[in-house]
């Protein structure tokens, strides 16, 4: 069973894709483009929720019926993306990257792209342009929705005078869990299905409301109007520094529902929405949306940077010209042309197949023995990645003794991520920051292996208006053994506002200020640089790209350093008790930043030093605490 079919809905999909699209090519155009994806849920739950209202009150549901449309649907398109993703990465992609797309890959077979992400999340996730199943998340929310979904209707079904209001009372439910997540976790906000689901149980409760009345909204141009400018509004106010979804994501829910509420003959709907360019892209929205993000994310990949706009601009089209060809020779024959009985099951036998090679390549660790790792080239020694460098922590340091202070440090995998370097014996100095705090305490236990260093990394800046660094800050003041703490962090990720300098100068202040009152000798230090392109670009030469490279200009790193420095060095001259450390010559000098000197590569990822770097930092760092307190002498 079908509803009317209405050409405005797929300009309305062509919409969100192209948002979604832009935003993934060229974020500056749209900082809010990703919110098509919101759009997405509320068509989705509108169409299918419909079918199955209409389906449900004609007596003539089935779940074994549901679900297979859901297989024609959803997985001819997802299968072919799937295996050409698995054979670009075998002859592609060195062995972290294709273990992890073989454990997405097997993830996304089962519809739960977004658990895996979320749990991946954090410090040290690898960055979200190199993975090139990141946008299945969606997907996987979307189909644990209709797992339980269609159960709830039919259940819900019965009570005729109450379904509409459980309908609204289940996706209010769903929205004050996403606005109150979003206060608390953005991550667990960003991928819980429990709080994505009223953005699709919003399209159903409009299928609903719009199935007892039928008829066009006397206001509906005025109704059309208000949902572009929402949708609009959406793309171009919200941004990735906004609390999202949160409250924030009613504007392109809403701008949907009502843009779909307005009905057909509503001049927006009509003349823009109808307009058969945006008809067309709407049609191969699903396949154009599966194939966009592995086109530019395997061009990151080769690139071990961000591409050119011309590269971009190749990958767009190429993921247009794919989805195309997905929806005209794949998509199409197999849902409306192929009537075998045994179209279902192969489908479901396909999509395990596809799931035993993802599970099988995660297992061998990304087959070591392929023709690219035989043939790479290192052209410097040295790890990357996190493994290894969590490894060194887990062999040769302790957990942190401070149980108030452990309980809520957060973890690499199971391991606790706050250490100290000797147990039992008082601490000679804190390292207090993030994880750029943390990279220093391998380099500095090496250094000075006399001494017991501990690390409390937390996800902030190392101030005392974070509830963050409560319980540290607590044991700091109140362990009269430690009488050193070494403050350092990401201090910024982009040059600070006015407003932010503000807030900067005065947490410093009262943070040094609190320190140095419990009779604490507090070290500053700035920051190594961040690059631009990956340590693999570095440590190897890919096969489709030019040979490696290790420099860039250190202008952006210069910059930066402006930015926060001159509050560093304030602090350093207002407080005889607190000393600024100058690390800025260790990589970068006036001309370029390195990420590696003399065949050694330092860093294991685009800003956290590796196990090398670690030890050139510690051992300079050492040298300069050395000038203030003589126990810092180097070995």
């Amino acid at each position: 069973m079908h509803l009317p079919y209405r050409s405005d809905i797929d300009g309305l999909r062509a919409f969100a894709v192209t948002s979604v699209l832009i935003f993934h090519a060229f974020p500056r155009f749209i900082p809010g483009g990703f919110v098509g994806v919101d759009v997405f849920f509320v068509i989705s739950g509108f169409l299918i929720s419909g079918i199955i209202f209409k389906e449900l009150e004609s007596s003539c549901f089935s779940f074994a019926s549901f679900y297979a449309r859901r297989v024609k649907r959803i997985f001819p398109a997802l299968v072919t993306v799937l295996t050409t993703s698995y054979a670009f990465g075998w002859f592609f992609l060195f062995n972290d990257d294709f273990r992890r797309l073989g454990s997405h890959i097997f993830r996304a077979t089962l519809f739960l792209s977004n658990f895996i992400l979320w749990r991946e999340a954090g410090y040290f996730d690898n960055a979200a342009d190199t993975k090139p199943l990141l946008h299945l998340w969606s997907l996987g929310i979307e189909e644990q929705f209709y797992i339980v979904w269609p159960v709830i209707l039919w259940v819900f079904w019965r009570f005729k005078a109450l379904r509409l209001p459980l309908v609204a009372l289940l996706t209010t439910a769903s929205l004050v869990w996403n606005i109150y997540q979003s206060q608390l976790d953005l991550t667990h906000d960003f991928y819980s299905p429990l709080t994505r689901f009223w953005e699709l149980s919003a399209g159903a409760w409009l299928a609903l409301h719009l199935g007892r009345h039928p008829k066009a909204h006397q206001r509906a141009n005025l109704i059309s109007g208000l949902a572009v400018f929402l949708l609009l509004a959406a793309v171009y106010v919200i941004d990735s520094k906004k609390a999202f979804p949160g409250g924030w994501a009613l504007m392109p829910v809403l701008g949907a529902v009502l843009l779909i509420y307005a009905g057909p003959t509503a001049w927006c709907n009509r003349v823009l929405f109808s307009n058969p360019a945006m008809v067309w892209v709407g049609a191969i929205s699903y396949p154009l949306y599966l194939w966009h993000w592995p086109a530019l994310a395997f061009a990151r990949i080769v690139e071990g940077a961000t591409p050119s706009i011309t590269v971009r601009l190749g990958a767009v089209s190429l993921a247009a010209l794919l989805a195309w060809g997905t929806y005209v020779w794949i998509e199409k024959p197999i849902r409306f042309g192929w009537k075998s009985a045994l179209r279902t099951p192969l489908l479901i036998l396909a999509m395990a197949v596809l799931g035993y090679v993802g599970l099988a390549c995660k297992n061998a660790g990304g087959y070591p023995d392929r023709p690219i790792m035989k043939s790479q080239v290192e052209a410097n020694v040295g790890d990357i990645g996190h493994e290894a460098f969590h490894a060194y922590y887990a062999k040769h340091f302790f957990p942190c003794a401070d149980a108030r202070v452990k309980a809520k440090s957060e973890k690499w995998g199971d391991l606790v991520r706050c250490f100290q370097t000797k147990q039992h014996v008082p601490i000679d100095l804190v390292i207090v920051g993030d994880s750029h705090a943390e990279h220093l305490l391998l380099g500095l236990a090496e250094s000075l292996p006399d001494l017991n260093i501990a690390v409390y990394p937390r996800s902030e800046l190392p101030f005392t208006g974070s509830a963050e660094y409560t319980e540290i800050f607590q044991s700091l003041v109140n362990d009269p053994h430690i009488k050193h703490v070494l403050l350092t962090s990401m201090w910024a990720v982009a040059p600070l506002t006015s407003d932010e300098r503000l807030a900067f100068e005065a947490g410093l202040n009262k943070t040094t200020q609190l320190l140095t009152s419990a009779g604490k000798r507090v070290y500053l230090t700035d920051d190594t640089p961040k690059f631009g392109f990956d340590p693999q670009r570095c440590k190897f030469s890919h096969p489709l790209s030019r040979l490696s490279y290790c420099d860039e200009s250190s202008q952006s790193y210069r910059q930066m350093l402006t930015s926060y420095v001159p509050m560093l060095e304030a602090a350093d001259k207002s407080n005889p008790h607190v000393h600024l450390i100058y690390l800025d010559d260790l990589f970068c000098d006036d001309a370029v930043c390195r990420m590696a000197i003399d065949g050694r590569i330092l860093f294991r990822d685009n800003n956290h030093v590796n196990i090398l770097g670690s030890k050139l930092v510690g051992v300079a760092l050492a040298k300069r605490l050395a000038l203030h307190d003589p126990r810092f002498k180097p070995h």
